[in-house]
């Protein structure tokens, strides 16, 4: 069990430490490991990300010894770019792409997930939009249009938005158990499972209300 000022980690089932909290902040500022790791806190286990929000986001914690300075954007292999209107390079700055270390590609691949997740109640309306164009082409307006070609636009538009975003959520899955966040890409495909059904039993019955009141 950790103590009040030593924490250990754990990933993929290996348990490594005890650390200082200044040791675990600099680990995680260097991406050595990420917010999805489990750190022991009185004896329960819950995310650095979870910990840290407890805690506060904005909390300032003291530097130990051997606290590792701010490392720079660029890797020790590499020199930065000389400066703007040095000789043989434009004068406008140029932007630098920061390289992102596997941890933060991990989180980014998390967050990710979750936002298709959310997709599925937001891209039928989306998808549904297309009667604008289909009226066009037919060159009638929109209240004019026969109930049948409404109903298909609007059934395909339901369908396809709700449960296209579980392909993506599938492939993210697929690249989250190699990581170990097997249960994480499990629970993200049951959400968007879940979400995409109720979100089409929800504009299904919106556009029928919408096609037996017109």
């Amino acid at each position: 069990m950790a103590t009040s000022d030593a924490y250990r980690l754990r990933w993929k089932g290996a348990i490594t430490g005890p650390f200082p909290l200044s040791r675990v902040t600099e680990m995680l500022r260097t991406g050595e490991i990420s917010l999805l790791h489990n750190i022991e806190v009185d004896g329960k286990w819950t995310t650095v990300r979870d910990y840290f929000r407890a805690t506060g986001l904005t909390r300032v914690h003291t530097p130990g010894p051997g606290f590792a300075p701010p490392l720079s954007p660029f890797a020790q292999d590499e020199t930065p770019p000389p400066p703007p209107g040095a000789p043989g390079e434009s004068p406008r700055p140029v932007a630098t792409r920061k390289r992102l270390s596997a941890s933060e590609m991990l989180e980014r691949s998390v967050r990710e997930g979750y936002l298709w997740c959310g997709a599925t109640f937001l891209l039928p309306p989306v998808f549904a939009l297309l009667v604008f164009p289909m009226s066009w082409l037919q060159g009638v307006d929109v209240a004019a249009m026969r109930s049948l070609h409404l109903a298909i636009v609007f059934i395909l538009a339901t369908l396809v938005g709700s449960f296209l975003p579980l392909i993506f959520v599938r492939r993210i899955s697929a690249t989250l158990g190699p990581a170990g966040l097997r249960e994480e890409g499990e629970a993200q495909v049951k959400l968007a499972i879940i979400l995409g059904v109720s979100g089409a039993i929800l504009w299904l019955t919106m556009c029928g209300w919408y096609l037996s009141h017109r």
